[in-house]
């Protein structure tokens, strides 16, 4: 029998792309809920799926092999918490919460239930990523020196479209694009800067497009005392609402230097030639994420990427935060 798998948080504007990967994958998606009854209903009604009211009563009625989690950001601790307590296994939105205590709280729920529980982070499997461990297997990266990520997507009016208005809301969302994208670039610092925990050197947050509630960019340095040293952007700046909007990720060594950019990866070993390739944009990971979240699964494997991998960024995006509010 295929996996079967139910929605929770239909609301959430990826979960059509959830349907449609599990679906290239041949897991069943027999339900969904949402905390927003009425519209988690419309949602539920438009992907053509059966709906429960709330987390507890979807579980209990559709039975899923696989929850995919896509919570609020105030209700992610509580809900990922439901599932795991329950034993089923998950894939879970980031950013498991408002901060990292929160994002700790979730995290502390899936370890003591010992369930599989992948974060959703698709940037982790962008094309960088291939040739960074292409060239670590050959011994021929070197040492990493500086990093850069910046992730700008469309306005944050588009939430307003999406149906998802909490997203504005810093008492629901935790912050603007800083939480929201800036947890892609956060975790891709920690990936880069090793055991130690990366400190936040300088941070500043723009409300100068919104002039809501919610910062519409945010800029961040951050360093390592081994001297590797990263900066970070993140913003709702991107003028219009083409998928993936602009991004950016650069990564530094001494024996290669490795740049992809809105499609386009290119790799400069040190004594070669550039060699520039086409790869596939954030958007387009997803379909990836969820591969790779459903072979591990399958495996019995450890998740691409933990929980705890996703409380370490958001701890660091609590310290760009606090940096950011000192300045």
């Amino acid at each position: 029998m295929p996996l079967s798998a139910a929605i929770l948080g239909v609301t959430h504007w990826h979960a059509p792309r959830y349907v449609k990967h599990l679906g290239a994958r041949g897991v069943r998606v027999i339900g969904a809920s949402d905390a927003d009854a009425q519209a988690g209903r419309a949602a539920a009604d438009r992907l053509g799926l059966a709906f429960a009211p709330d987390t507890d009563r979807a579980l209990a009625t559709f039975r899923p092999d696989l929850a995919v989690l896509l919570p609020r950001h105030d209700l992610a601790a509580r809900e990922i918490g439901a599932v795991a307590v329950r034993g089923v296994p998950m894939l879970v939105e980031k950013p498991m919460g408002r901060n990292g205590d929160e994002a700790a709280a979730a995290a502390a729920a899936v370890r003591a239930a010992g369930v599989f529980a992948a974060v959703c982070l698709p940037n982790r499997h962008l094309g960088i990523w291939d040739a960074y461990r292409a060239l670590v297997a050959e011994d021929a990266l070197g040492e990493v020196l500086h990093a850069h990520f910046r992730t700008i997507n469309g306005p944050p009016s588009r939430y307003l479209d999406y149906g998802v208005p909490w997203m504005l809301d810093p008492a629901i969302g935790g912050g603007g694009a800083l939480r929201n994208l800036g947890i892609h670039g956060a975790d891709a610092i920690c990936m880069l800067a090793g055991a130690g925990e990366p400190a936040v050197a300088g941070a500043r947050l723009s409300h100068a497009r919104s002039r809501g509630a919610v910062e519409d960019f945010a800029a961040a340095v951050v360093s390592t005392p081994a001297g590797f040293v990263a900066t970070l952007e993140a913003g709702y700046t991107y003028a219009n609402l083409q998928e993936g909007g602009d991004y950016e990720w650069r990564i530094a060594a001494t024996g290669a230097y490795l740049h992809e950019c809105n499609g386009r990866l290119t790799v400069h070993r040190r004594g070669g030639r550039p060699v520039e390739t086409a790869v596939p944009t954030p958007h387009l990971a997803y379909a990836h994420m969820v591969d790779a979240a459903l072979d591990a699964f399958a495996a019995g494997h450890a998740p691409p990427a933990t929980v705890d991998d996703c409380v370490r960024a958001v701890r660091l995006q609590d310290r760009i935060y606090a940096a950011a509010r000192a300045a």
